[in-house]
């Protein structure tokens, strides 16, 4: 290739951003460019390490809280139960938070476990007759229970309840457990309390008849209990891929929601999505223009780092489209001209020579020389744009001599001197950086 070259081009939005603040703080302070990326980099890493860490510490506490509401729910409930049947008086439980405010949930926890220690004193002062591995089933202080544990208890009970006969604890307990089975529910997590509350009510049934029919509803309601968890699982990963995408400054109450959905705690309804995409489309067009305009810079001082003298270039350059020149010292009258079609995501390269001299073998001559030797110094540009995040693509190229070198108005080009002045040069320290 040594004639015109069109070549697509593709803008790596991260290192294109970062190639161009590089460039304008090495240029600021007087440093080599890629000292200054590797600073960048790094304080990159440790920026978006630190933010994801906060992100991920929110969510799992918030998933850790109600967790822990929902075990200590689960513990008064069972508890409760107990009191009832040795005739203890049970303690009222405090009513749940109406709102996702973290601080009201931790709150609601405590209270919970204030109401679990004195419901477990005052069966302790009633002096009940049951064993003790029942009363640590049904509280659980350390962790959730397995069903196991639950079901079992429940069958310790049913031996205190009047008029229901021990022989039936058994069948009923394994039909339970045979439905429950088939839950799908994360680990650590405590039985939902609707099904204990059915699962409760089947080993604690008068008849085989009434187990049976407990039965059918506990299969439909944990049928139902797995597609809510798979959906909330899904909520949960689209809201994580949300966050990672969310700037710091985005909007306090979508945040909190988005982390919410993430600790499995909310669903994702349409309204929370729709914000989120009006957010994420918002951001996206403004890095757009931000990448954009990071690609004339990138563009500018890899030419100058190369060793060409390089006209102005607009910031809206990729944006608008528009035409550049750049040229080395030595060159004469030749220039390499660049056109930039943002529409079709395209850049265009060929020689041009200032008009004025006469067209003859020597000039024609001079016009292949200019051409080849722009030929051997485009993979190198090629190579350090696409480094620094502006990668082309040559999609149409010419030979050498199958189109003759344009020849231009001089006075659309930039001013040729012989003098030092005659055109911005690049620093004498500026290396190429690949």
């Amino acid at each position: 290739m040594s004639g015109p070259c069109t070549c697509g081009y593709l803008l790596f939005q991260g290192l294109l951003l970062l190639s161009a603040r590089a460039t304008e703080e090495a240029r600021a302070m007087g440093r080599e460019y890629g000292e200054v990326l590797e600073q960048l980099r790094e304080r990159e890493r440790n920026l978006a390490s630190t933010r994801q860490g906060m992100r991920n510490a929110r969510v799992e506490r918030i998933a850790a809280v109600r967790k822990d509401a929902a075990r200590q729910s689960a513990r008064l409930t069972r508890l409760a139960s107990l009191a009832e049947s040795v005739g203890a008086q049970a303690a009222l439980a405090p009513p749940a938070p109406a709102t996702d405010d973290d601080a009201a949930w931790t709150d609601y926890a405590r209270r919970l476990d204030v109401a679990v220690r004195e419901l477990e004193a005052a069966l302790g002062s009633a002096g009940a007759a049951f064993a003790d591995k029942v009363r640590a089933a049904l509280a659980a202080t350390t962790a959730a229970p397995t069903i196991d544990d639950v079901l079992a208890a429940y069958a310790h009970q049913r031996a205190l309840r009047p008029g229901l006969d021990p022989r039936q604890a058994e069948r009923f307990r394994a039909t339970a457990a045979r439905v429950l089975a088939r839950l799908e529910i994360a680990d650590g997590a405590p039985l939902p309390a609707e099904l204990e509350a059915l699962a409760k009510e089947i080993v604690l049934a008068s008849t085989l008849e009434r187990a049976e029919a407990l039965a059918t509803q506990l299969r439909l309601a944990v049928h139902e209990a797995s597609a809510a968890y798979r959906a909330q699982r899904s909520d949960a990963s689209e809201a994580k891929a949300m966050l990672e995408s969310m700037p710091d400054d985005a909007p306090a109450p979508l945040l909190q929601a988005l982390e919410h959905v993430a600790a499995g705690v909310a669903r994702m309804d349409d309204d929370l999505r729709n914000a989120s995409q009006a957010l994420h489309d918002e951001l996206a067009a403004e890095r757009e223009r931000s990448e954009q305009t990071a690609a004339s810079v990138v563009l500018a001082q890899s030419l100058r780092d190369l060793g060409y003298e390089v006209e102005d270039i607009e910031s809206t350059l990729f944006v608008d489209g528009g035409t550049t020149h750049f040229r080395r010292d030595g060159w004469e009258n030749y220039f390499v001209r660049l056109r930039v079609d943002p529409a079709s995501r395209s850049i265009n390269f060929n020689v041009v020579r200032a008009s004025g001299d006469a067209d003859s073998a020597e000039r024609r001559r001079q016009d292949a020389l200019a051409e080849d030797r722009w030929c051997a110094e485009f993979p190198k540009l090629m190579q350090t744009l696409e480094a620094r995040g502006l990668k082309l693509t040559v999609t149409r190229r010419l030979d050498a001599g199958a189109v003759p070198v344009q020849v231009v108005d001089a006075s659309s080009l930039p001013r040729v001197a012989q003098d030092d002045d005659a055109f911005p040069r690049a620093a004498p320290k500026a290396r190429p950086i690949s």
